[in-house]
């Protein structure tokens, strides 16, 4: 928090958020002096112009004279979880140096979940681990494609969830496309699953979506390769439309508003804070995106964002933190946060 002069009143000052996007634009409270308000190690959204410089030189270049006063006490997380997710992040350089402490009475609880079963595996043994406290929970990722398998779990598990944000490739007018097209091949009859592979071998091979705006699940030949994989338990065309149009009514059933459980991308629950929740995909490459720091203009920088983004996943979780990554090859901000010893990696 950061305000002026030190010696204003708090009850007079009405605090604002600052938006690094938009410049450091200033608020004021009631006697018109300046008050802003902003974590600097949440700042995570660099792809809509956001720029943690400008909050940092604030009182260097647009408002000369500010007082810095630190907000300390973080009263939502558990110690363990806070202190982890502070040791994160404290190796950005792009940022105050400050102490952040939990609250009095944070208890809680960070559990390590390395394994190497497949994404589905994994998610059903952390849906299954929470405790049936009647709590609020969420299951977060770095993308939206890797929060599907996390819908597979709950679907085998009946368990409802909210994903507003989440389009799942077995929704797509596509599949009914690929299927009815199948059904017309002379393989129809006697080799189904060679007229779904012929079909998807003929797919856009750059991947062209549906609309450019699109989520890259609902790629056509993403598509047509899940629609290949889901053949592969069935005896005919007939028996895979029936399999789709049943795991549809499941979803209509199992997404609701009112579920305990979220699913969302970190980006999504910035602000937003649960008793329970797990971090998935903490592997290397995912989570730091890998794409995402090769890409930019500043690798380093964007490194940066990657671990505040982590930060945020890390301190929703008012109970428990569950961070499942493979043991083979944890993320870089595991091993940041981590000893080798407590990953149980070499």
């Amino acid at each position: 928090m950061i305000k002026t002069p030190p010696s204003s009143p708090w009850p007079r000052l009405r605090a604002a958020a600052l938006d690094p996007a938009r410049g450091g634009q200033r608020a004021t409270g009631d006697r018109g002096l300046p008050v802003c308000y902003r974590a600097n190690d949440q700042s995570i959204y660099g792809w809509r112009l956001a720029d943690v410089r400008r909050l940092l030189r604030l009182a260097d270049e647009a408002l000369p004279g500010l007082t810095r006063v630190d907000l300390e006490t973080n009263y939502r997380c558990p110690a363990p979880v806070l202190e982890r997710a502070v040791r994160l992040v404290e190796h950005n350089l792009e940022r105050f140096a400050k102490t952040i402490r939990a609250g009095p009475n944070a208890a809680g609880r960070l559990v390590l979940a390395p394994s190497t079963a497949d994404d589905v595996d994994r998610a059903a043994v952390v849906l299954s681990s929470w405790p049936d406290d009647g709590g609020t929970r969420a299951v977060l990722a770095r993308t939206n494609r890797e929060l599907l398998p996390v819908v597979g779990a709950a679907l085998r598990l009946s368990i409802p969830f909210r994903a507003a944000e989440l389009r799942l490739p077995v929704e797509s007018p596509i599949v009914d496309e690929l299927i009815e097209r199948a059904s017309e091949s002379p393989l129809a009859a006697g080799a189904p699953l060679i007229a779904l592979g012929r079909l998807a071998e003929r797919m856009p091979l750059d991947g062209a979506a549906i609309d450019p705006d699109d989520d890259p699940t609902l790629e056509r030949a993403a598509i047509a390769s899940a629609v290949l994989g889901w053949a592969a338990g069935v005896r005919s065309l007939a028996e895979l439309s029936v399999a789709v149009a049943t795991t549809r009514v499941r979803l209509e059933e199992l997404r609701r508003d009112d579920a305990p459980l979220t699913l969302a991308t970190a980006h999504g629950t910035k602000g937003l804070e649960f008793d329970h929740v797990a971090v998935v995909g903490l592997d290397d490459g995912r989570f730091p995106s890998a794409r995402s720091v090769a890409e930019a203009v500043e690798p380093d920088r964007a490194l940066e964002e990657e671990r505040r983004l982590a930060y945020v996943a890390w301190t929703r979780a008012r109970r428990s933190l569950t961070l499942v990554y493979d043991p083979g090859s944890p993320s870089q901000f595991l091993r940041e946060a981590f000893t080798t010893v407590e990953l149980g990696v070499r």
